[in-house]
């Protein structure tokens, strides 16, 4: 029995040394991407570390139910890839306890991030038909979202520009797709 307590302090000792370095990493850049209803909502960027140019961009949606969670959970991720050449982006959503929002709107959020993205695409020196969403549990269904789902689009941003990510990551997501059957 004493080993079995042993090996779980040892666990949390080790998973709190990793939550203390992410807690050190800083994003390169914050830059505003969405207002609405009042609230300002960012894109936490991470400069790619290597000499050449960027070809592609990488959007991290954070997990936590739609309720809580913040863009620091997939600084460690977007750490990784910026310094492998690639732009990456954790992504600020509206969340229900900061906002009181619904899935509704963080898939909303999600589709205007990956449209802000393509649309500055020049600005952020990246290829805009190579951009990645990403995201952990609730922000794998988000990522996933801006694929696959219909509607949910903030009517005040320029349509004509794709929400629909080259690629999708999704770690552990929340996902059911109904497709309609028709019996005959």
């Amino acid at each position: 029995m004493k080993s079995k307590k042993e090996v779980i302090v040892f666990l949390l000792f080790i998973c709190s040394i990793f939550t203390m370095r992410a807690q050190n990493i800083q994003p390169d850049k914050e830059l505003l991407y969405k207002v609405i209803d009042g609230d300002s909502l960012y894109l936490h960027i991470f400069q790619p570390k290597v000499s050449k140019k960027p070809t592609a961009a990488i959007v991290f949606f954070f997990g936590g139910g739609w309720v809580s969670g913040n863009p620091k959970q997939f600084y460690q991720q977007s750490k990784y890839f910026a310094s492998r050449g690639m732009l990456a982006i954790s992504a600020e959503y509206r969340i229900k306890n900061t906002h009181g929002t619904t899935p509704f709107e963080c898939v909303k959020d999600g589709k205007s991030a990956i449209r802000w993205v393509r649309e500055h695409a020049k600005e952020l020196n990246i290829d805009p038909n190579k951009i990645v969403a990403g995201g952990g549990s609730a922000g794998g269904h988000v990522a996933l979202s801006t694929s696959v789902i219909e509607g949910f689009e903030n009517k005040n941003e320029n349509l004509s520009i794709s929400a629909i990510p080259n690629a999708i990551v999704a770690y552990n997501p929340v996902f059911r797709y109904y497709k309609k059957r028709v019996w005959s």
